[in-house]
């Protein structure tokens, strides 16, 4: 092979590299459409950290009791208290969270009453939120047994004691955030709710209010970019991503099938308020590669023309306990429309390569 054919194949595989790393950061973009300044959640997992937990009961804020980091500590309210500073470690499976205390390191542990311990792992040191409709306001919610972080007896003074006790959405269970925290606990309560609809279609409902008009999309590539340094036109099969085609502005997870392939709880509910033939697989449905001829001195790729509707509503989430909602806008992929558009496949040549839609 010559030098010139060598350099274009090191080009070539470069160029795959910058292309599929685009795509996957464009799909990672998600913006909060919720009733507050958008930020990022935690993807993945990971911390969020700086968090002070105030009580709305009794103005005191969460803190260990007398400044002790001895494991059984007992968790109680104070101002100004002593270790007042907390972070969440998030689970990526769930969005639950355990709460780690900055200054020692140990975690919250429900009981009666709730205690410091070593942050293993254990049950009883998985939270989660759940917005109150206050500003920067929620439940900690703990994850086995769906009790709620409290001020036990609703105490006002210092050093009151705090336990895990059954919900009922009182001050003495509502704790506040500080404003910059605010996204990103709204966030994390958005996708622990989520995950929970998919398994429990009854948690979650629903509320369509606008649809734009069906339209494509602008293009996205979802091959690898392949440079023919031959001569001639070369056949070549292009492995495509995996895609649905479903986004949520909300930025959750959003499973659109079940393990039988019918639609998921969640998906359906969406559905069912669209107008257009909804697809819940676009990779499914189109395939999962591509064959064309590249000609010489060329490069190929694939590049997905989605046909899609946006639909704008409104979730309530915990429907049959203590409901709150949250704004979204979704991105619902249409294999087809009555004026015949479609979502297809496309395969593009060109003797250069920078984006998609060059």
């Amino acid at each position: 092979m010559s030098d010139t054919g060598i350099a274009r194949q090191v080009l070539a595989r470069l160029t795959t590299f910058a292309a599929v790393t685009a795509a996957l950061l464009l799909s990672a973009v998600f913006s909060v459409a919720a009733a507050a300044p958008a930020a990022a959640a935690p993807s993945g997992g990971g911390s969020v950290t700086g968090l002070t937990f105030t009580n709305v009961n009794n103005g005191r804020a969460l803190d260990v009791q007398n400044g002790n980091s001895g494991d059984g500590t007992i968790i109680v309210t104070n101002a100004p208290g002593y270790h007042t500073t907390w972070h969440l470690n998030v689970n990526p499976r769930d969005s639950s969270f355990a709460v780690v205390n900055d200054a020692n390191g140990k975690c919250l542990d429900a009981g009666v009453p709730n205690r410091l311990q070593p942050c293993d792992g254990r049950g009883g040191e998985k939270w989660y939120f759940q917005p109150t409709g206050a500003p920067n306001t929620f439940m900690i919610r703990h994850a086995d047994d769906k009790n709620c972080l409290d001020v036990l007896l609703g105490a006002t003074y210092n050093d009151a004691w705090t336990g895990s006790y059954g919900c009922n959405n009182t001050k003495p269970q509502q704790w506040t955030v500080p404003a910059a925290a605010q996204p990103q606990a709204f966030q994390l309560a958005v996708a622990y709710a989520a995950g929970v609809c998919t398994t429990n279609a009854g948690a979650c409902s629903w509320t369509a209010e606008s649809q734009t008009p069906a339209a494509p999309l602008p293009k996205q590539c979802i091959s690898p970019v392949w440079y023919n340094g031959t001569q001639k036109p070369v056949p070549w099969t292009f492995s495509l991503k995996t895609t649905t085609g479903w986004t949520t502005a909300l930025g959750f997870e959003f499973q659109t099938t079940i393990g039988s392939g019918e639609a998921s709880p969640i998906a359906a509910s969406v559905s069912n308020s669209i107008k257009g033939e909804v697809t819940y697989n676009l990779t499914q449905e189109l395939g999962s590669s591509l064959e064309f001829e590249v000609p010489p001195a060329n490069y190929g790729w694939v590049s997905l023309s989605e046909l899609a509707t946006k639909v704008t509503g409104k979730w309530t989430f915990d429907v049959n306990g203590f409901p709150w909602t949250a704004n979204d806008t979704i991105t619902v992929p249409l294999r087809n429309d009555n004026a015949g558009h479609a979502s297809i496949y496309v395969a593009e040549t060109s003797p250069t390569f920078t984006t998609c839609g060059s």
